[in-house]
C-alpha cells in the first residue's frame, strides 16, 4: 500500500509555499510600481480606471483562476471517464477505477475555490468578468453596451450564481455518492450496490453532459461576452477527457513503477494508451471545427477570438497544437508504442502542458480587455500553488485508499486477468 511519507507531504508543501511566494512577490511589484508610476487618469466627475490599474487588480486572480480551472477539470475528465466505464461495463479497466476516484477528488476543493473567485467578481472586489459592471446595461451610461444588455436575461449576477451554484453542488455531490457506493461495493460485493453505482453514472453522464455545456460558457466564454461559438462547450468537455486520461496514465505508471500497483500491466496500459490517443483527437477536431468555421465565415465577431490571440501571442493557438495533437499522434500511432510505459508517460505529460496552454489561452486574453499581457511570476506562482494542493490531495487519497479497491466489482477478475490479444 501506498504511504504518504513525511518526505512527500513536505515537498508538496514545499510547491505550495514557493508557489505563494511567487504570488506575493508579483503583488509586492505591482505596488512598487504603482508608486512611480501614475496610472490613474481623472474625468471632471470619476475616476477612471486604466490598463494597469485593471491588470493590478485581476493580478493574481486571473492566474488563480486558470490553474484551479485546469486542475478542476483534470478531476472532471477523471470522474466522468470513470463513469463511462461504470455504463459500458468495461472489464479491462476496473482496477484503475481506484485511481480515478482518486484524482476525482479534487471536484469538491476546485469547484468551490471557483465559486469564491466568482462570488469576489459579484462582490466588485475584483474584474474579470466585464459583464458584471452595472453601467453596461444603462442607456444612459457611457459604457453602456447594447449587445451586453441584449444578453440580460442570461448574464445577470443572481442567474449566474444559481447556476454556479448547480455545477458546484452538482458534481460534488455525484462525486461522493459514486465514492459512497464504489466504498460499500468494495466491502459487500453485491450486485444491488453494482446495479446502484451503475444507475447513478448514468444520471450523472445526463447531468454532466448539460451543465458541462453551461459550465464553459459561464465559467470562460462569458469572460467576453461579445463573442460566442457553438462549439465551444464541446471544445472544453473533450479537453477534460484529455487531461483527465493523461494524469490516470500518469499516477498508474508511476504506482506501478513503485511496486505499488502490481496489477497494472502492459495490456491495461495499451488500451489507456488508446483512449488518450482518441480524446486528443477528438480535442483536434473541435479545434479545427471551430477554426474552419470561423475562417470560412469570416463574420467579425467570430475571427475576433483568433486575431486578439494572434496579436497576443503569435499565432500560439497554432503552435499548441503540436503538443496536443502532432506529438501524441505520432508518439502514439503505434501499437508498441502505445505500450511502452516511458513513451506514453512522456506523452501525458507533454499533452498536460499542452492543454494548460491552451486553458491559459481560453482565459487570460479576455480578462485583459487592452491585451497587453504577458506571463509572468504570478501565473508560475498560481500554478504551483494549486498544483502543490492538487498533488498534496491525490497523495492523501492515495495513502488512505487501497489501489485495489475494485475487487467487489463482478468485473474484477476480468480486469486482473486481462492480456491485450496481440500482446
Amino acid at each position: 500500500m501506498y504511504q504518504f511519507i513525511k518526505n512527500n507531504k513536505r515537498i508538496a508543501i514545499l510547491i505550495m509555499i514557493i508557489g505563494f511566494v511567487f504570488i506575493f512577490l508579483d503583488k509586492i511589484l505591482l505596488e512598487d510600481l504603482e508608486k512611480n508610476k501614475n496610472f490613474l487618469n481623472f474625468n471632471k466627475e470619476k475616476k477612471i480606471l486604466t490598463h494597469e490599474e485593471t491588470e493590478k487588480n485581476n493580478n493574481p486572480w486571473t492566474g488563480l483562476y486558470i490553474s484551479i480551472f485546469y486542475f478542476t477539470s483534470i478531476s472532471l475528465g477523471s470522474l466522468f471517464f470513470l463513469v463511462i466505464q461504470n455504463v459500458s461495463k468495461s472489464g479491462w479497466s476496473v482496477i484503475l477505477h481506484p485511481i480515478m476516484e482518486i484524482i476525482a477528488s479534487f471536484i469538491p476543493y476546485g469547484c468551490s475555490m471557483i465559486f469564491i473567485i466568482l462570488l469576489l467578481n459579484t462582490m466588485d472586489w475584483i474584474h474579470m468578468f466585464h459583464w458584471m459592471d452595472s453601467n453596461l446595461y444603462n442607456p444612459n451610461s457611457i459604457k453602456f453596451d447594447k449587445i451586453i444588455e441584449s444578453k440580460k436575461l442570461f448574464l445577470n449576477i443572481p442567474f449566474f450564481l444559481i447556476r454556479s451554484i448547480i455545477y458546484v453542488l452538482g458534481c460534488s455531490f455525484f462525486y461522493l455518492k459514486i465514492k459512497k457506493i464504489s466504498s460499500t461495493l468494495y466491502k459487500t460485493h453485491s450486485l444491488n450496490d453494482y446495479k446502484k453505482l451503475y444507475f447513478i453514472s448514468v444520471i450523472f453522464i445526463v447531468f454532466f453532459s448539460i451543465i458541462s455545456i453551461f459550465m464553459a460558457w459561464d465559467w470562460i466564454m462569458s469572460l467576453n461576452p461579445h463573442w460566442f461559438s457553438t462549439l465551444f462547450g464541446w471544445y472544453v468537455f473533450s479537453s477534460y477527457l484529455v487531461t483527465g486520461i493523461g494524469t490516470i496514465t500518469i499516477v498508474a505508471i508511476y504506482l506501478n513503477k513503485k511496486g505499488y500497483f502490481p496489477l497494472f500491466r502492459k495490456s491495461h496500459l495499451h488500451d489507456l494508451s488508446k483512449y488518450l490517443f482518441s480524446s486528443s483527437l477528438l480535442w483536434t477536431y473541435f479545434w479545427f471545427s471551430q477554426f474552419l468555421l470561423y475562417w470560412y465565415g469570416n463574420v467579425p465577431e467570430e475571427i475576433a477570438y483568433f486575431l486578439k490571440r494572434e496579436e497576443m501571442y503569435n499565432f500560439i493557438h497554432f503552435w499548441m497544437l503540436i503538443p496536443n495533437f502532432v506529438i501524441p499522434f505520432f508518439g502514439l500511432i503505434s501499437s508498441n508504442s502505445k505500450s511502452n510505459p516511458n513513451i506514453v508517460f512522456t506523452v501525458s505529460l507533454i499533452l498536460l502542458i499542452g492543454h494548460y496552454i491552451d486553458i491559459y489561452n481560453l482565459i487570460a486574453p479576455d480578462v485583459n480587455i487592452e491585451g497587453n499581457i504577458k506571463y509572468g511570476i504570478s501565473e508560475i506562482g498560481s500554478i504551483l500553488l494549486i498544483g502543490g494542493f492538487f498533488i498534496y490531495i491525490l497523495c492523501y487519497k492515495i495513502n488512505k485508499k487501497e489501489l485495489n479497491a475494485s475487487i467487489g466489482n463482478p468485473f474484477f477478475q476480468e480486469s486482473k486477468n486481462y492480456k491485450y490479444p496481440y500482446m
